[in-house]
């Protein structure tokens, strides 16, 4: 009798190591549920955010071309404090500038080239940005817009 006990404890211990090692799985798989799941909330809250920001590039360029031609100090003054406070604004959330100076390196992923022109800045630098781009949060949205020597 106890040789048959013995093995009714032996297979219920192992079905016990059994359950336990499905039950450790299935708390993996919700705990790795909840973390994809997190993740997935917080690439849709980026890409709304970022969606949002974009409706606002558009105003940003036209402030950016407005302080270039402005030739009234007071304007050019007041419009340049706009300018701050709105780049400020758009840091906060996660927004970067990208801009290139003359002589820079062209970088495709970073700049779209508008043209390609003879200069003596050298083949494949740029010539001048004639918009600037926008990162958020390391990712191009609106690459710059430049000229490019050949």
């Amino acid at each position: 009798m106890d040789k048959k006990h013995d093995k009714k404890s032996e297979s219920a211990k192992e079905q016990l190591v059994d359950w336990e090692d499905v039950a450790k799985r299935a708390m993996a798989d919700l705990d790795n549920y909840r973390k994809d799941a997190e993740k997935r909330q917080m690439e849709m809250v980026q890409f709304l955010k970022a969606n949002s920001l974009i409706k606002f590039l558009e105003i940003y360029d036209d402030l950016n071309r407005a302080v270039e031609f402005v030739t009234d100090e007071k304007a050019k003054q007041g419009l340049l404090e706009v300018q701050k406070k709105f780049k400020d604004y758009l840091h906060q959330d996660g927004l970067d500038e990208i801009e290139f100076k003359a002589g820079d390196e062209f970088n495709p992923i970073l700049a779209e080239a508008v043209s390609y022109e003879e200069n003596e800045v050298g083949e494949g630098k740029v010539i001048e940005t004639l918009e600037v781009g926008l990162k958020y949060n390391d990712r191009v949205i609106k690459p710059a817009r430049v000229r490019v020597a050949k």
